[in-house]
């Protein structure tokens, strides 16, 4: 039988023989992709690539002062880690109910309720897989595309990419040297509209805790334009010097039915990759949040779910010590910073960042790199190449002329990198 040639371009040519095996037919070369728009504009988390670039470059034995991290640097309570390893043992790493287990759901508003004051049922409160997917299915049921939700700024930066992989639009509101948003700003950035308000109160990046009447003020604005307020309270424990948290769901009466609360056991109970966040809502928007849930990851983790039961019962004490530590190294920072000519950084109140900005060191030129400071992202990159500390530009924070550093560190660490980061802004010409 005479061979034969099958040839469709771009495909590479056969030439089967009557005895040999099947042989499929291949591209030579890969089809384009063409992605979605909203993965194609989506930006990667500017704080989780720098930790990438610190963790690529202390593989290669390069010793880096860090102090990009937004996690604690303690092991989680004695009583967490337990309370896993019996979940395991127990067989208790299964599917659970789309919201969370109804134990971990009661006891989370019970917590609530004692933490904030904040009176939620069971059946209104969500567990999820860490609280930034509670902000993210918060605003999937609460906004549509084209509408816009309004974000003060300095703020987390993934908040603006929520909004965007929501297809909504977001509005930055910038604050004021205090780090606190003002309700005429407000007012004046939703006059087209809005459907949402983003508040982080402990802020990241700024270390800003909002007091009670500015919130009162912000929820009274708020319900009377009916925007709902979705409140980002992870750092709520974590405030510093006689420093109150409050809610700003409980400081406007009636805002509660026009808000989300949004915590969870990450920060100040150091269990960030545990995965266990909370979402409490009112009913209608809490079954429609569990209901999107069911669907993106069926249900949190199982053992996790265990874990974090136990953190809120039982971690209290751990959790005070550790807010304690936080305490005596924010007072490091701020004695350190306070201690640089030029530099500006206001007090962080709670959270675990400082926030300083370089207007006064903008257009000098760094000695030992040649390099030109133009922003907060430019001396960054300064003080990671020359003096091996690793901190994050604050243009993903909304502030350009910003950065921030993570005192989720050991003293003796800040205590030299601080020595380093001074040394450098000093030598600037």
């Amino acid at each position: 039988m005479t061979a034969w040639t099958l040839q469709f371009p771009p495909f590479i040519r056969v030439k089967p023989r009557r005895d040999a095996p099947f042989m499929p037919i291949v591209p030579t070369h890969a089809p384009s992709l063409r992605l979605a728009r909203r993965a194609a504009a989506l930006q990667p988390s500017a704080t989780l690539a720098m930790v990438g670039r610190v963790r690529k470059l202390q593989a290669q034995g390069v010793e880096i002062l860090n102090l990009t991290a937004g996690e604690p640097d303690f092991t989680p309570p004695p009583v967490v880690e337990e309370s896993g390893i019996q979940a395991i043992r127990q067989g208790k790493g299964r599917y659970t109910a789309a919201a969370g287990t109804p134990e971990l759901r009661a006891a989370a508003a019970q917590w609530i309720q004692a933490e904030v004051g904040l009176p939620y049922s069971p059946d209104e409160v969500v567990v999820t897989p860490g609280a930034k997917l509670a902000i993210s299915q918060a605003l999937l049921a609460l906004v549509d595309p084209g509408e816009r939700v309004v974000i003060p700024i300095p703020s987390w930066n993934s908040y603006v990419e929520m909004v965007r992989l929501c297809e909504g639009e977001p509005v930055l509101v910038p604050c004021g040297p205090d780090g606190y948003p003002q309700v005429e700003a407000l007012e004046a950035a939703s006059q087209d509209g809005a459907v949402a308000l983003l508040l982080n109160t402990p802020c990241n990046p700024t270390g800003a805790v909002y007091p009670e009447s500015l919130l009162r003020e912000i929820g009274a604005w708020a319900l009377e334009r009916e925007i709902w307020v979705i409140s980002d309270e992870i750092y709520a424990a974590l405030t510093y010097d006689g420093t109150r948290h409050v809610s700003p769901l409980r400081a406007a009466p009636g805002l509660r039915e026009q808000g989300v609360w949004i915590g969870g056991v990450s920060k100040a109970y150091s269990m960030t990759g545990w995965r266990i966040g909370f979402l409490a809502a009112p009913r209608p928007l809490a079954t429609a949040v569990a209901d999107i849930q069911s669907q993106l990851v069926s249900s949190p983790n199982g053992i996790s779910q265990v874990a974090a039961l136990e953190a809120i019962r039982q971690g209290g004490a751990d959790r005070e010590r550790m807010r304690q530590s936080f305490e005596r190294r924010a007072r490091l920072v701020v004695a350190a910073l306070k201690a640089i000519p030029g530099l500006e950084c206001p007090v962080p109140r709670g959270a675990f960042y400082a926030f300083p900005r370089l207007r006064n060191f903008l257009g000098k030129t760094d000695p030992a790199t040649g390099r030109t400071i133009r922003s907060g992202d430019d001396f960054v990159e300064v003080l990671l190449e020359a003096d091996r500390v690793a901190t994050v530009g604050g243009s993903a924070f909304g502030d350009p002329q910003a950065f921030r550093l993570s005192f989720a560190a050991s003293e003796d660490t800040l205590h030299e990198a601080l020595r380093r980061l001074a040394a450098r802004l000093q030598a600037l010409r």
